[in-house]
């Protein structure tokens, strides 16, 4: 049996984040992770706007940062091409994850890979050992529940998300370098878009659609390779391929007695755009300082007032628009972000 202040499940930005606040004041905390690795498999398209650098400049190292950019072009399919300014980097995920949890680390978090969270019973969190099957238990003050989208934490404590996107990419070389970030809207992409996120002479190319539409993600995402292709952008080998879920509802309840939820596992990522990197890290850091200072309210009053709305906004504009995919001229301006009609309609 193992004590600690604080444990922590998942070692993803939102964990390893919320892990570093809580260590460097002092704190007992133990991270726990599926993984062989933290960071690995990388399972997103790897941008974060340049307000996290400015916030948390520590864990931005050389390495983490695969390429800069500004802007990010949307190209639609009745020839319109819009301009948004987005400045910021695309990460080396594998790198900028590590990075996070070895500073946790060195300020005394400990951690424990290839661990699973099994559940609650008698005051103890238990923990499984993957490799070898050994089991025990944790006593632990406050639990954080930092397990992505299909949080295990969320679902032994209340309420889940029931609503998702489905995401597959592929890293391919680009026939020429980019500098900005390039997002497609087309009809065979139902209820999301594409996306060609640079990454020097590679990108992260890659598909989100709601799952409810009868094509699978993965034809969604043969379809289009074969056009970006033929128009030129990539070449035709894929270096590596990978996928994931976006939660899609926005936050949940957050705070459940001594348990703390963070990241996907509570929501915090956009349930259109799917831009989830910011927000880990964002609630990982307020919940460690919540939980510091003994005011786990403080922690979800200020995630809905800074989260709560825009997430919601999101979501509603989901049920109510991307349900139908039959005339993108009049649902893609009303769902996303760089349209001027996003701000003026749910």
């Amino acid at each position: 049996m193992r004590k600690v202040d604080v444990l922590i499940v998942g070692g993803g930005p939102a964990g390893s984040t919320c892990a570093y606040e809580l260590a460097k004041r002092g704190f007992k905390v133990l991270l726990i992770d599926i993984k062989r690795r933290i960071g690995t498999p990388v399972q997103c398209a790897e941008f974060v706007p340049l307000q996290l650098f400015n916030q948390f400049r520590e864990f931005f190292t050389q390495e983490a940062i695969a390429q800069s950019v500004e802007s990010m072009l949307h190209y639609t399919p009745w020839g319109q091409i819009v301009e948004m300014w987005s400045e910021g980097f695309v990460l080396n995920r594998e790198v900028f994850d590590y990075n996070i949890a070895l500073l946790a680390q060195e300020k005394g978090t400990e951690i424990l890979l290839r661990t699973r969270f099994l559940g609650f019973e008698d005051g103890y969190a238990w923990l499984e050992n993957i490799d070898t099957r050994a089991v025990f238990g944790v006593k632990a003050n406050f639990v954080v529940g930092a397990d992505g989208p299909r949080s295990k934490v969320a679902k032994l404590t209340g309420k889940v998300t029931e609503n998702f996107l489905t995401t597959a990419q592929a890293t391919m070389p680009l026939r020429e370098k980019l500098k900005d970030l390039l997002i497609y809207f087309r009809d065979y992409i139902p209820g999301g878009y594409g996306w060609v996120f640079p990454k020097g002479s590679v990108a992260n190319v890659g598909v989100g659609i709601d799952p409810e539409y009868p094509i699978n993600v993965m034809e969604s995402l043969k379809k289009f390779v074969e056009e970006l292709i033929n128009i030129g952008v990539v070449e035709g080998r894929v270096i590596k391929r990978t996928g994931g879920w976006i939660p899609a509802d926005g936050l949940l309840p957050l705070v459940r007695g001594r348990v703390v939820l963070v990241g996907d596992a509570g929501g915090f990522c956009h349930p259109i755009t799917g831009g989830g990197i910011a927000n880990a890290v964002l609630s990982g850091s307020m919940a460690g300082k919540a939980l510091a200072n003994g005011d786990l309210q403080d922690f979800e009053e200020e995630a809905q007032d800074i989260f709560g709305n825009s997430l919601w906004r999101a979501a509603e504009k989901r049920k109510k628009h991307m349900k139908r995919w039959d005339n993108l001229e009049e649902i893609v301006p009303k769902t996303w972000i760089a349209f001027e009609e996003y701000w003026r309609i749910i």
